[in-house]
């Protein structure tokens, strides 16, 4: 595995957006102990668009930074790797 420079933490934002897309799933869903978050529609659309960000760029971003400072590409290659996840691609 690459990276470490930063104690591999790219991964946990990864882990918090695929755990933000579970709890959005359950809105509505009561836990075990009777809970369950009722957000409504507007807010459910808000936090959906906020977790694709945080997975994707939010997340491929830091694991490039990340790379960057533990030497696995230069600033060329990391450069080209902004820019296509910035522009979507």
């Amino acid at each position: 595995m690459s990276g470490g420079s930063f104690d591999y933490e790219y991964s946990r934002i990864s882990q918090f957006a695929d755990e933000l897309k579970q709890m959005i799933e359950s809105n509505n869903r009561k836990d075990e102990f009777g809970y369950a978050q009722n957000f409504n529609s507007k807010t459910i659309e808000l936090l959906s668009t906020s977790q694709k960000i945080i997975a994707t760029p939010a997340s491929e971003l830091a694991r490039e930074v990340e790379w960057l400072y533990s030497g696995d590409h230069g600033e060329e290659s990391f450069t080209d790797l902004v820019n296509r996840i910035l522009a979507g691609k």
